[in-house]
């Protein structure tokens, strides 16, 4: 082979190997990804190893393979595009709630969120595109996790856990499975104090969006009470429609 060719071929079985962590939906041990690649279990412990030091692979105690936290962030920047699109929306929800308007989608196993618009209220809620949080506990996440199987999301959550942020958050994936059911009765998501204390957040998914969306609302639990949930879900809804 010619040698300039050895690089391409490098990476063309990097990025195969990449894919073929993707498409097992679950951690990988390294036999079965070289048999996976078509490739001897030593070349793909090199790729694996080169792989997981600069992020792109996650190695568990169990020596299984998962994709790794390099690959969220590359993932942010190329929803970025995504943020100015969404920002009309954003800023109709903002002016008409007063309280700050914020877009995410689901990347991996974790929320990132792609845009905001922020209330002009001195006190309010605020992330920065591209903050990442755990879908169980945030509004939009639960919104988004409602579109999928319960089958989906129980393996999900063996995947990540359920953290807890604060003694509100959903503990049990039987508690996370009922509030999906929830979700999916009224169509909107509310994080009650579960991911920050004295914050809500109600969302509502993007049904219409080619990938996983949702857009929300949230402020402190002293302007967004409970008793207001549902007039913020349905401007929401009137939003995204």
């Amino acid at each position: 082979m010619d040698t300039a060719q050895r690089p391409l071929q490098s990476l063309g079985r990097a990025l195969g190997l990449l894919e073929q962590v993707a498409d097992a939906g679950e951690p990988i041990g390294l036999s079965d990804l070289a048999a996976a690649c078509g490739v001897p279990v030593s070349t793909a412990h090199r790729m694996v190893r080169s792989l997981v030091a600069s992020g792109y692979l996650h190695q568990d105690p169990d020596r299984r393979y998962r994709l790794g936290p390099r690959l969220v962030a590359l993932g942010g920047i190329a929803l970025h595009p995504v943020g100015p699109a969404l920002t009309p929306w954003l800023q109709r929800l903002e002016r008409s709630t007063g309280e700050t308007a914020s877009a995410a989608t689901l990347c991996g196993d974790v929320v990132l969120y792609v845009a905001q618009v922020q209330s002009s209220h001195p006190m309010r809620t605020s992330t920065v595109p591209h903050h990442r949080t755990m879908a169980h506990c945030s509004a939009v996440g639960k919104a988004m996790l409602a579109q999928l199987a319960d089958d989906a999301v129980a393996e999900l959550v063996r995947r990540t856990g359920l953290p807890r942020r604060t003694h509100r958050t959903l503990g049990t994936v039987e508690d996370l499975l009922a509030d999906l059911a929830t979700v999916r009765r009224l169509g909107y998501a509310v994080d009650d104090e579960e991911d920050e204390y004295a914050a809500r957040c109600v969302a509502v998914p993007v049904l219409s969006s080619p990938f996983p969306l949702a857009v929300s609302v949230s402020g402190p639990t002293t302007r967004v009470g409970r008793e207001r949930v549902p007039q913020v879900a349905e401007e929401l809804k009137r939003v995204v429609r």
